[in-house]
């Protein structure tokens, strides 16, 4: 009884855990003090100088700012964000207008055309990202308002529309975490290629690709509970329905 009554629990539980995850992927950037979660950062020569700037770029927006140290790999550098740009969700990274015209055309870096045309080959496919977390955020956002209707008005028909939610926010999450990841390794190791002559450099983000991945099994976690209990509590019924009628015979 007391597994029962655990798994009954469980979809929801990992659904708003999953459901916070996925907002913090989502609104990352949004704001100075929010520059947490990024799909990855690049780094770039100040014009004139030897200080480095970083962009971090999220789903919907992209922070600026400066680094305490030349070198980005240093796990001590302090980072300075500045500005972050306005949050839209068909935002796509576009370098030559986020960066200095000191920086793209200036004497101090010949800038690398090439990874320019890297983001705009990217642009549809990390704007389809985008869309798929916000579907997976009104999926699992839909479950638990189902969640809380099914409770303070208790009927079978409500709880069955649970399951739906689940599983639409645990594949759309699934694929867009999965573009999040060919993004963060394969893109971020094309810019490294193309800006090496430029001392142009890109890391993907390590907490934003834990976080989503996490949210992504939660739900997998909460949609196989939920499974579990609708079926299982239907064969339940089933196998007890003939040991009553054999008490009473």
């Amino acid at each position: 009884m007391a597994k029962m009554q655990l798994l009954h629990m469980l979809p929801e539980g990992t659904a708003f855990v999953a459901f916070i995850l996925t907002l913090l992927c989502l609104f990352a950037g949004t704001q100075k003090n929010l520059d947490t979660a990024n799909i990855m950062t690049l780094y770039t020569p100040e014009g004139g100088s030897n200080t480095h700037n970083f962009y971090s770029v999220h789903l919907m927006s992209y922070c600026q700012g400066t680094l305490g140290s030349i070198d980005p790999g240093d796990p001590g550098v302090t980072r300075n964000v500045t500005s972050c740009s306005n949050r839209t969700i068909l935002f796509s990274f576009d370098p030559t207008e986020a960066w200095p015209k000191e920086i793209t055309q200036g004497p101090a870096l010949e800038w690398p055309r090439v990874i320019s045309d890297d983001f705009q080959a990217f642009r549809l496919t990390s704007r389809a990202m985008a869309v798929l977390y916000c579907i997976a955020v009104g999926a699992v956002g839909a479950m638990l308002l189902v969640r809380v209707w099914a409770f303070l008005s208790p009927k079978k028909q409500r709880d069955v529309l649970e399951l739906p939610f689940l599983v639409l926010g645990a594949i759309s999450l699934s694929i867009a975490s999965i573009i999040a990841t060919v993004l963060a390794f394969e893109f971020v190791a094309l810019i490294n290629a193309h800006g090496k002559g430029s001392n142009v450099s890109a890391q993907y983000g390590k907490k934003f690709l834990g976080m989503t991945w996490a949210a992504v099994a939660l739900l997998i976690v909460g949609s196989s509970a939920k499974f579990l209990t609708m079926f299982g509590s239907g064969q339940q019924t089933v196998a007890a329905a003939p040991a009553k009628d054999t008490e009473e015979g």
